[in-house]
């Protein structure tokens, strides 16, 4: 039975993970998104990354596809985690999304620049 209430698009974009349990946030893709969820395949671009744990919250960055004429856009998600699936190195980790907003991404590699020294005199 299909319990879903909004499509699904399956679509590859560059995301950016971020959470306070995250050592190192990474650069990940989407599988799949829909209003609902996000799909990621959870493999970092530098290394593989530990995958969150069932109900953790994290922050997506997800870098939408340029279009000439306006500045790059991204969507920004706050999500649950409710499903990590899929062994190995590159696991599957379903996010339900809690919020989710349209933003500038060149706002948010600078909130990231500003907060990323506090973050890690915070973690260490």
């Amino acid at each position: 039975m299909n319990r879903r209430e909004s499509p699904r698009i399956e679509i590859q974009l560059r995301c950016h993970v971020s959470a306070p349990a995250l050592r190192d946030p990474g650069a990940m893709y989407t599988e799949n998104i829909s209003r609902g969820g996000i799909l990621i395949a959870w493999l970092g671009e530098s290394a593989p990354l530990a995958p969150p744990s069932l109900g953790q919250i994290v922050t997506v960055e997800v870098e939408l596809p340029a279009s000439h004429g306006f500045e790059p856009r991204c969507i920004h998600c706050e999500g649950t985690v409710a499903r990590v699936s899929g062994p190995g190195a590159c696991p599957r980790v379903a996010l339900c999304v809690n919020f989710m907003d349209f933003r500038s991404f060149h706002d948010r590699i600078r909130s990231f620049e500003a907060l990323h020294p506090v973050m890690n005199a915070w973690m260490a």
